[in-house]
């Protein structure tokens, strides 16, 4: 029983960075990360004060809420959409039509793989190497080179493009908007742009470029991909009308886009109903499912009121870094980061890090906090998942490129460093313009 007393009676520090460190080593483990998540969510649940029925209640009762439903139903219809324009041969005729469109090398070398990371996938770097390698005919190009172009370019629109589960996850968690967060995140995606033209596409001799007439075939699945866009952004402004707000306004407008336009992919093309259903009987899909469950009682345990004045798992633990004099700031950045660098995908840095980071803001956080937090905390995850070297696209380009992965990162450092430098700018601006 003493044993069992001191335990319960660790600082919250301790808890959740034991917990946190037993997420990275089961995942390293091969362990699925969403299982992962799930364990040590209750684990810590149950840690946190000994109450353990109290706990697993309180988990149930947000796993089973209205939000933590959409979320998982919106990833799970992404996911299908990205299924049904591939199955519908969409993507496969708008990567046609845009090789005829254009003949400057640097656009086809950037903007191919761009174009495919329009539709994320797991692994979808191998979808638009083969394209990247064809326009090197003469195979003059080196082969860290490739990669590195295909790797980066394959990856511009994550901080910010709502097709991706992980920025759907991130949106949730910072409650913003999608306009107001797409605003906030697209200058890291010009950061990005910017960064591997100048320290990438560079190396790539450039020539003229010749006509630039559009081709019907471009439209096949932007035209999907904008209607989703366009009503997600859309009613996640007219739903307050209805007083519908917040996540339950984003989520509720994904929705909807989802349906709308999975609709209009199927209706144009019936034979791809089926083909595409067969995604339900991957097991990656469901595993998608459980991390949401896992990710919502991560940050249930961390938010479960304590005592009469609702202090929390992570109040006790801003409270602990305060007399360790351990900068908010500093947690905030590192987490993230170290999550991306031992997940190596999106999904896994947003729902290991951010239950945690944003907790750390307090309960009722300003928008300028939340602002600056999402870009920085956003950025660091990403730029942890981008120098990953399990990240599936980073192993996948190198296999087909069969280039060395130290090679490649001589290309992709600097790009980083002129994120990081953006991150940094654009958090400190939102933090004191808008306050």
């Amino acid at each position: 029983m003493e044993l069992l007393s001191l335990v319960l009676a660790l600082p919250a520090v301790v808890k959740i960075a034991t917990v946190f460190i037993l997420i990275l080593i089961l995942y390293r483990l091969k362990v699925p990360l969403s299982f992962s998540i799930l364990l040590n969510a209750v684990l810590l649940g149950m840690w946190t004060d000994g109450h353990v029925l109290k706990s697993l209640s309180w988990q149930v009762h947000i796993v089973l809420g209205a939000e933590s439903i959409m979320l998982a139903l919106a990833i799970v219809l992404l996911l299908l959409f990205t299924e049904s324009l591939n199955k519908s041969g969409r993507m496969t005729r708008t990567i046609d039509a845009l090789k005829t469109v254009f003949r400057n090398p640097r656009l086809l070398y950037g903007g191919l793989p761009a174009l495919v990371g329009l539709l994320p996938m797991p692994g979808g770097a191998i979808f638009s190497a083969p394209m990247v390698d064809a326009l090197d005919g003469k195979k003059k190009v080196d082969a860290a080179l490739k990669t590195a172009i295909n790797y980066w370019f394959r990856h511009i629109w994550e901080y910010w493009w709502p097709l991706y589960p992980g920025v759907i996850l991130a949106m949730k968690y910072s409650g913003l908007p999608i306009a107001v967060y797409i605003g906030i995140q697209f200058p890291l995606t010009i950061c990005a742009v910017l960064g591997g033209t100048f320290f990438i596409l560079k190396n790539i001799h450039r020539s003229t470029s010749s006509g630039m007439a559009l081709k019907p075939g471009m439209w096949s699945a932007l035209l999907p991909i904008g209607m989703l866009v366009g009503i997600a952004v859309g009613g996640s402004y007219l739903l307050p009308l209805f007083s519908v707000n917040g996540t339950s306004a984003s989520l509720l407008a994904m929705l909807a886009g989802l349906v709308i336009s999975l609709t209009f992919v199927f209706a144009a093309a019936p034979s791809s109903f089926l083909p595409s259903l067969a995604i339900f009987k991957k097991a990656t899909i469901w595993e998608f499912v459980v991390l949401v469950i896992g990710i919502q009682a991560f940050s249930a345990a961390l938010k479960r009121p304590l005592d009469a004045h609702d202090m929390t798992l992570v109040g006790l633990m801003r409270d602990d870094f305060l007399r360790l004099g351990i900068p908010l700031i500093a947690v905030m950045i590192a987490v993230p980061f170290v999550s991306g660098m031992v997940t190596g995908v999106a999904m896994g840095f947003v729902g290991a890090s951010f239950p945690l980071v944003f907790a750390l803001l307090g309960p009722h956080p300003a928008f300028n906090e939340i602002a600056g937090l999402t870009t920085l905390a956003y950025a660091s995850g990403y730029l942890g998942m981008i120098l990953s070297p399990i990240h599936i696209c980073f192993v996948v380009t190198n296999a087909y490129f069969k280039s060395r992965m130290l090679d490649a990162y001589r290309y992709i450092l600097a790009p980083a460093a002129i994120v990081a430098a953006g991150a940094i700018l654009f958090s400190a601006s939102y933090y004191f313009l808008f306050k």
